[in-house]
């Protein structure tokens, strides 16, 4: 798998990316990852009835899987399974950071423990539904399976944006966020001339350039004419589409998508989804609402996956069922506004195969306003994107880690909602669509260059931020290697995509 070139142009190293301060080791009371860089894993609470993730070496190792649930199923249990067989075989990793050092564990911790064996074979997983009041016991008797190489609970997943967080939080550091955020959006306006202070905040247009737009560049690449022989398609894995809506692609501009959770993809009933979807391509030149990154639904399609819950929330596996359904679209482009739980052997497997089927993942770093791993945005297969406000500096909310890989706006953004209506909203959640939004609009006009590529391209050519004590030459840890700048990445692809870094050779 080729992630980023090695070659003369600004790269990033995967083994810089790789290292982390934190140690991780496993509990003898929960078996589960621990790490003062990491969010705590939270499992997914679906009542009596539990998701296991287990995966297996190679196809005996699944057929070992099924026979274990057809026993169960003798013995009265309630059990489903659904097999996920990914299209090459990866080897399993500890987290960054990681010793992968099992000694001294007894059998009971070894099979309790997620990752059982660091390099393990993974060809595949099962994802088990059953009914226990024993849980450990489950998972204790499911790792015993030989064949199996590491067996999960399935864990929480939660939009990105900081009214959830205060939500769900309450008051304290995430409330004082979003008083910065307002205080420094007052003062830009004080300090800007009148007409662009207008521009930006305040006076109501009949339609709208978001700052963010205007920030990444977008406009520099519209009048080009894309080559693609059809529209390229970006899906959003988030809480649903407001299908409807006067500022977004119908039914006939051929938006598709995927139910889960007893849900429709086409109902959004918390917003968030929809609010994403609009920066990313939100209609332009319609004389209303406001403009997007791709604002012409002629030059690109919507598949939308319901991969969290009309509540804001939803389950690692719901979200690895929308992002299957994604791929099995044919999109090229996903974005993930969400996040939560720590640490993934099998989910980061599961993102390498997608990436490996040239489908480039964007995802929002996480709003905790410390220096924290977030997943999926830091598996190194996905783009990590860290938010910065409308004076382009770092978000007070901003997750800050080794793996953060670029920036954009997220401070403070206007976009779509339900009921043909238009809010602003905060987090690495808004600014994950405009950096997924500007790979599809590359793409479109440079279809032969490959998923690393075009994350090379925005990386070579992003927009040094402004001189503060984060910001540092190059990369860092709070920025990434910089803002995404839609009009330098489009000359730079200009030159051939091996110029913008990384192979041509399409993933094997």
């Amino acid at each position: 798998m080729t992630f980023l070139s090695k070659g003369t142009l600004r790269h990033l190293s995967l083994a810089a990316l790789a290292a982390s301060a934190g140690t991780v080791s496993a509990s003898a009371d929960d078996g589960l990852f621990t790490d003062p860089l990491m969010f705590s894993y939270e499992p997914y609470d679906a009542g009596s009835t539990k998701t296991i993730l287990v995966s297996y070496r190679d196809d005996s190792g699944h057929k070992n899987i099924v026979n274990h649930t057809k026993k169960m199923k003798g013995e009265g249990k309630q059990v489903k399974e659904k097999n996920h067989k990914l299209k090459k075989a990866h080897k399993l990793k500890d987290a960054p950071g990681s010793s992968g050092d099992k000694k001294g564990k007894s059998e009971k911790d070894r099979r309790l423990r997620w990752l059982q064996e660091d390099q393990a074979i993974m060809a595949g997983f099962s994802v088990l539904e059953l009914e226990t009041d024993d849980l450990k016991a489950e998972i204790a008797a499911i790792s015993a399976i030989e064949g199996v190489t590491a067996v999960e609970q399935d864990g929480m997943m939660h939009i990105m944006s900081t009214e959830y967080e205060q939500k769900i939080r309450g008051g304290g550091v995430v409330a004082e966020h979003i008083r910065e955020i307002q205080d420094a959006i007052s003062t830009t306006a004080d300090e800007l001339p009148e007409e662009d202070a207008e521009a930006h905040h305040g006076r109501r247009l009949a339609e709208e350039t978001p700052y963010g737009i205007d920030m990444v560049n977008a406009s520099y690449v519209w009048p080009k004419t894309p080559v693609m022989t059809e529209p390229i398609k970006i899906c959003v894995v988030d809480t649903g589409y407001d299908l409807g809506h006067e500022d977004l692609p119908k039914e006939s501009d051929g938006i598709a998508g995927f139910n889960n959770y007893g849900q429709s993809w086409s109902d959004d009933g918390n917003g968030h989804g929809t609010h994403c979807a609009g920066t990313i391509g939100a209609i332009g030149g319609n004389g209303i609402g406001v403009t997007s990154v791709n604002p012409d639904p002629s030059k690109f399609t919507f598949y939308i996956g319901k991969g969290l819950s009309n509540s804001g929330s939803g389950s690692i596996s719901g979200v690895r069922n929308a992002v299957e359904a994604c791929v099995e679209a044919g999109a090229k482009v996903i974005s993930m506004s969400l996040g939560g739980g720590g640490y993934s052997a099998t989910d980061n497997a599961f993102y390498e195969d997608i990436y490996d089927q040239n489908v480039l993942i964007v995802a929002a770093a996480g709003n905790d306003g410390k220096e924290a791993f977030g997943y999926p945005a830091s598996y190194p297969s996905v783009m990590s994107v860290a938010s910065v406000d409308v004076l382009r500096y770092h978000s007070s909310f901003s997750q800050w880690n080794t793996q953060v890989e670029i920036a954009a706006p997220g401070s403070a953004v206007k976009s779509t909602i339900p009921d043909d209506k238009y809010d602003t909203k905060s987090g690495t959640s808004m600014a994950c669509p405009h950096v997924a939004g500007v790979a599809a609009l590359l793409w479109s006009h440079f279809p032969n260059c490959k998923n690393n590529q075009i994350r090379n391209a925005m990386i070579n050519s992003s927009n040094e931020p402004p001189s503060d004590s984060k910001n540092t030459p190059g990369w860092d840890k709070y920025y990434g290697w910089g803002i995404v700048n839609a009009g330098n990445a489009y000359e730079l692809l200009k030159n051939g995509c091996e110029f913008a870094g990384g192979d041509s050779n399409p993933p094997a």
